[in-house]
């Protein structure tokens, strides 16, 4: 029967019939007395059975769209605490089983529903749900005791009132009415009593008072746990009286051992009878008592100075911790507040997991659950833990069971050491051992007596590479010897170069004095040194460049003076044809001297491209004697040429460059001879062919064909031919500019190169160049009977050469224009000053002394006369590249020059609109500093 008092019971029904069914049903239970509520939706019941105001709840299966099943699920995650009875019409097994496992104390039919059987399950409901209530509250007891002894155990206190602490926690918590803590003595084999608590203790107040149970031999002798549950019956003489005086029940002691030795023991007097839980519950603090005395006991030996105990224990970094079944500390020293910054008492009774960096929070568990459920003794691992404010530190955890003196599991306790420090040192080497490791050059160590101790993957990569097969055959000579050198005086040992099949690998020793090792890094420096040696030869290169420059300069204000004058003579003297003959001849040398200034300038990179309309087999019948002569007599020249060749636009100069590489590379491809055929032909290229040939264009091309018979390449080095400073031929025999000079030209003049090669049969060279219409007639460049107009306008001559001015003065003066002259840019602007700027055009080199250009000169002009005419004039123009001479609105006429073309230009300046063209060309002679490419 249910006792009697006041039941608060809710009926969770849509059916208004069953809840009137029931409250009969309630009001024929004897014994009690209900006080039943009705919910009739689902919704509403499940609000008032969270609100956890009803000692038990029934609830029908069905309830509308939703059931009992799924309201009971959800008042059970939502921390329902009341317990709830499933109703349903018939009694269904699987419904059974779901109400069950979602969390049912029971499970009753409607149809088979009687008061009996109805207050049975309420009460067998409640019950259940005190006992939980209970086994809580023991376990709480049970923590919180822990806890207290731990705490205790981490205070620092003396041992007496460490040892003082534990007896109140065992008082209290244990309900004793003397709780006893004893030390044991080795050398007197004896127990003494060194803390007391309790109710009896408080009101006697003298450990004397109370006597001591004659418990000790089975302490002493087996070390075991003792009970007397009637402590009237074991207890004899003067001590009885005293605890039928205290009316006493029974009695409990436990030894305190630590790594099988006795420390001393707990021993406790209750008014209530114990049973055999008692020995569990002191069991589960009796090793951590144990262990704190021993601790205390060993630093009071080490050290008896308060300051000297304290300095000890603070610098102590490992934490140790104790958790509960369930995961909650229960323990933690106050090394945890050094590790983790969060403060020891609000920690207690918190989840561990919490404190467990996300990564890691699984594996954290599942060694939990491994060591709770007796999976495994112990375990030792590393893991992340967070700290209060907010960083990562690396913890190695030693963990094991805590069990009771039943064996069964209590927890888990263990140990908390700090490894950030470590992990961070552990992550450093790594990086640092990951340099040599994989470094893409050999890196050696070796011992002191030279013996080789590592060895990474790049130096048996340059062994195998080498085609060695071990590594002490591309070290230097004695290598021990240089490692014993390097250690005995402490210094680098720098550069050691050794060939080995053609490769040139240096090495470099230095000594590690505090490790007695040596060392050694290595590096293929053949590339490195064929660069030096390419550069030195391109230095060189430049340098006669330069000098080539200097002389075309001024050799090209000579020839403008000889072929000038010869070209003036030449037209007064038609009457005279052997005067006339001899004028030519001297005319013409002077135009060879000018092509063999142009080579020098183009050589030397001073050369504008100047793009015109040619016919490319002239080109090549006009290199044909350079040819032979290049190639020498080992190698047949042949050459032939397409009739009817259409006409290109290009650059005379450049197009001889193309031709001139492509032979001096033939002909160093037949060292013993061969044949070297030059030809040119039209050709007509189709989308089908561009769609195989991706550089190439749609439209009609003129190709110009080199081949040879010579050694021929593979295709590897087929396809790095055109690379800037890629070549095949021996240090100093090439600068590996050829080609890619070549291939610059061939793209500025929006063309492109085909090969094919292969090994021993010779190489072929085909280009394209852009047609630009049908083939040009023969004419002649240099017809001295065509007549420029002259004028009265005043010229200004500014040319630092005397005999140079002194020509085009006469030149000038012969087409009736005035002149007045100065030899540089700083005469100049004084000279402007006297005539007082009445100047139509200003004919001025380029170069002059003074630091003042002859682009320095027309800016400063043009200030004073912005609609002044300019013509520059120079024997090359990288002077003018740089400049934005395209904007300048300037004429250039370029050395060596005769009378007609310095008079044409300069009458068709003064007679063009503002801004003038720049040349009688038909497209500007000059390009972009950006279109030029080097020679």
């Amino acid at each position: 029967m249910i006792q009697a008092g006041l039941i608060k019971v809710l009926l969770i029904e849509d059916d208004e019939d069953d809840f009137i069914i029931a409250r009969e049903l309630f009001a024929e239970i004897p014994g009690t007395r209900c006080a039943l509520d009705w919910a009739q939706t689902f919704a509403e019941g499940l609000e008032r059975v969270l609100a956890n105001q009803h000692d038990v709840c029934l609830v029908d299966y069905r309830l509308g769209a939703k059931n009992g099943v799924e309201l009971l699920r959800t008042a059970v995650e939502r921390g329902c605490q009341v317990p709830i009875i499933l109703l349903t019409g018939n009694g269904e097994h699987e419904i059974d089983v779901e109400a069950m496992q979602a969390g049912a104390a029971d499970y009753l039919v409607k149809g088979q529903l009687r008061s009996d059987s109805l207050g049975r399950s309420i009460r067998y409901a409640l019950q259940r749900k005190r006992a939980a209530a209970m086994a809580a509250f023991e376990q709480a007891r049970l923590a919180a005791f822990g806890a207290d002894i731990g705490l205790a155990l981490a205070r620092h206190d003396s041992l007496d009132a460490l040892l003082e602490r534990c007896a109140k926690a065992m008082a209290q918590y244990l309900n004793a009415g003397v709780a006893q803590i004893f030390l044991f003595d080795k050398e007197k084999r004896a127990f003494q009593r060194r803390a007391m608590a309790g109710t009896i203790y408080e009101r006697l107040g003298s450990m004397d008072k109370v006597p001591i149970v004659p418990a000790e031999a089975p302490l002493l002798s087996e070390a075991k746990p003792f009970l007397a549950k009637q402590l009237s019956r074991e207890v004899t003489g003067p001590d009885l009286e005293w605890v039928k005086h205290e009316e006493l029940a029974s009695y409990a002691a436990y030894p305190l051992v630590l790594d099988d030795k006795l420390v001393g023991a707990m021993a406790l007097f209750t008014h209530h009878t114990l049973t055999e839980q008692i020995l569990q519950e002191l069991g589960s603090v009796a090793n951590g008592i144990a262990l704190g005395i021993e601790r205390k006991r060993s630093a009071e030996a080490l050290d008896r100075s308060e300051v000297k105990y304290r300095s000890v224990v603070e610098s102590i970094k490992e934490v140790i911790f104790q958790l509960d079944e369930f995961g909650n500390w229960v323990f933690v020293n106050p090394a945890w507040t050094a590790v983790t910054g969060f403060e020891v008492q609000p920690t207690l009774d918190t989840f561990f997991l919490e404190y467990i960096y996300p990564e890691d929070k699984e594996h954290n568990r599942l060694i939990f659950l491994k060591l709770v459920e007796r999976q495994l003794d112990y375990c030792r691992h590393e893991t992340r833990f967070r700290t209060r404010d907010g960083q990562i530190r690396w913890v190695e955890v030693y963990a094991q069971p805590t069990l009771h003196p039943d064996g069964t599991v209590s927890g888990v306790s263990g140990t908390l050491t700090d490894i950030t420090e470590r992990k961070q040192a552990e992550v450093q080497i790594q990086k640092l051992a990951a340099f040599p490791k994989l470094s893409p050059n050999p890196v050696l160590e070796f011992a002191a007596d030279g013996t080789l101790t590592y060895v990474n993957d790049a130096a048996h990569a340059m062994v195998k590479s080498l085609g060695k097969q071990e590594l002490i055959s591309i070290l230097p000579p004695e290598t021990d010897a240089l490692v014993r050198e390097c250690l005995a005086s402490g210094q680098n040992k720098l550069g050691l170069e050794v060939n080995s099949n053609g490769r040139i690998v240096t090495w470099s020793f230095f000594p590690i004095a505090a490790s007695h090792v040596v060392h050694c890094y290595g590096a293929d420096v053949t590339e490195v040194l064929n660069l030096e040696a390419q550069l030195r030869h391109a230095q060189k290169l430049e340098s006669v460049g330069q000098l080539a420059a200097g002389v075309a300069h001024d050799f090209n204000n000579i020839l403008t003076v000889i072929q000038g004058y010869s070209e003036c003579l030449l037209a007064r003297c038609t009457s005279d044809p052997t005067s006339g003959s001899a004028l030519k001849q001297i005319s013409l040398a002077a135009q060879r001297a000018a092509t063999l200034t142009r080579q020098l300038l183009m050589f030397s990179r001073r050369q504008v491209i100047q793009p015109k309309m040619l016919d490319l087999n002239v080109v090549v019948q006009n290199l044909v004697k350079m040819l032979s002569r290049l190639v020498g007599e080992d190698i047949a020249l042949e050459t032939h040429y397409t009739d009817k060749l259409q006409a290109i636009e290009a650059d005379t100069g450049m197009l001889e460059q193309v031709v001139m590489n492509l032979a001096v590379n033939a002909r160093d491809a037949m060292a013993k001879g061969g044949r070297l055929l030059v030809s040119t032909s039209n050709a007509q290229v189709s989308e089908d062919y561009v769609r195989q040939h991706a550089e190439s264009a749609v439209g009609e091309f003129v190709c110009l064909t080199v081949a040879d018979s010579g050694c021929g390449m593979d295709r590897k080095t087929l396809e790095r031919i055109f690379e800037p400073f890629f070549t095949t031929k021996e240090v100093g025999k090439g600068t590996g500019l050829g080609l890619a000079t070549v291939y610059g030209i061939v793209k500025q003049h929006k063309g492109w190169i085909e090969v094919s090669s292969e090994v021993g049969r010779g190489t072929t060279f085909k280009i394209y160049f852009p047609s630009a219409g049908p083939a040009l007639l023969p004419a002649n460049s240099h017809d001295t009977t065509i007549k420029a107009r002259g004028g009265s306008e005043t010229i200004f001559l500014v040319e630092d050469d005397p005999v140079l001015r002194e020509f085009v003065r006469e030149v000038l003066h012969e087409y009736k224009y005035n002149v007045i002259e100065a030899s540089s840019g700083v005469e100049a602007l004084k000279v402007w000053d006297k005539y007082d700027g009445k100047v139509n055009l200003l004919l001025t080199d380029m170069v002059m002394p003074d630091g003042m250009s002859g682009r320095d000169l027309s800016i400063q002009l043009r200030k004073r006369k912005p609609d002044l005419r300019v013509i520059y004039s120079s024997g090359y123009s990288a002077e003018i590249i740089g400049n934005d001479f395209g904007q300048d609105a300037a004429a250039f006429l370029a050395k060596p020059y005769n009378p007609v073309q310095l008079a044409q230009l300069v009458r068709q300046s003064l007679d063009s609109p503002f801004p003038p063209v720049r040349t009688g060309d038909t497209k500007p002679p000059f390009k972009k500093a950006t279109e030029l490419v080097p020679v």
